[in-house]
């Protein structure tokens, strides 16, 4: 099996998925603007995300916590939460969830 090479520019989410051969993980590339955020949410796995560049407030289970570039953040699973960009350039993060969260 030879690698799979996506680049975000080139590609929708997830970035890497069930059709590349992906069979436990996926991969996503997000990007929120200023002021803007993920959706208020939650599911039953848990996720990884690490943020590339800006800096905002991970919202989970209630609590307000500070990510910023180079943060690696554990989102547990069962938890409600949101990503919000309270900066003034985007905030760009990189997800890793189970392939389970893609599978329709």
């Amino acid at each position: 099996m030879e690698p799979v090479i996506r680049n975000e520019q080139d590609s929708s989410n997830p970035l890497l998925g069930p059709g590349d051969g992906v069979s436990s993980y996926v991969m996503l590339y997000v990007k929120h603007g200023p002021g803007e955020s993920s959706p208020d949410h939650v599911h039953e796995w848990e996720h990884q995300a690490f943020i590339t560049e800006g800096a905002g407030i991970l919202v989970c289970g209630g609590k307000e916590y500070p990510v910023k570039t180079g943060d690696a953040v554990l989102v547990p699973g069962g938890i409600r939460h949101q990503f919000i960009n309270t900066g003034d350039v985007p905030l760009h993060r990189v997800t890793v969830n189970p392939v389970e969260s893609v599978k329709k």
